[in-house]
């Protein structure tokens, strides 16, 4: 929806920009030309209802955000391509390798983000909103230490082995 927003926002700015002149040209006396005073602006053309400027770049940043999230959620969803499994079984699945790698990768997205709403002006709530967004995430990865699977299955992949967990995790 935030993708499609974007995509539209000539368009929801042309939008609001015809409902302000058409309630103004409703709302005008016929004698003098001014608006009534009785006349209630309505909700869509009110200043507190407008993006700004600022509010687009803030949208622009999540919507990119939001696709390293939908990326790495589709990674380990597996492909969609359906094999015939052993026992019958008809499916496709994501790889438990690649949870490991997905939080990293995530937290990593997450941390440059940090470093980024610092920077974009008015953004107190994506700024709050990342660092929320880092703090579930990383309660989440503390917590594959009590399932070792996904270690076992990183290490035992034959193009890592222990070599991924020497070369990422070096402290």
């Amino acid at each position: 929806m935030i993708r499609r927003a974007i995509i539209l926002r000539p368009f929801i700015e042309q939008l609001v920009l015809k409902h302000r002149q058409q309630w103004e040209q409703d709302n005008r006396s016929k004698r003098t030309g001014n608006l009534r005073k009785s006349a209630r602006e309505p909700r869509i053309c009110l200043e507190e209802n407008q993006f700004t400027v600022n509010n687009w770049v803030v949208l622009e940043h999540l919507a990119k955000l939001l696709g390293f999230y939908e990326d790495a959620v589709k990674t380990l969803e597996g492909d969609g391509q359906q094999r015939r499994r052993k026992r019958g079984w008809v499916g496709s699945y994501g790889n438990a390798r690649e949870v490991i790698q997905g939080f990293e990768f995530l937290l990593e997205v997450l941390e440059d983000y940090k470093q980024l709403a610092s920077e974009i002006p008015d953004a107190e709530h994506f700024r709050i909103n990342v660092n929320l967004g880092w703090e579930k995430l990383n309660k989440y990865y503390s917590r594959l230490d009590e399932t070792p699977i996904y270690y076992t299955a990183l290490a035992l992949h034959p193009a890592f082995r222990w070599g991924y967990f020497e070369n990422e995790w070096k402290d």
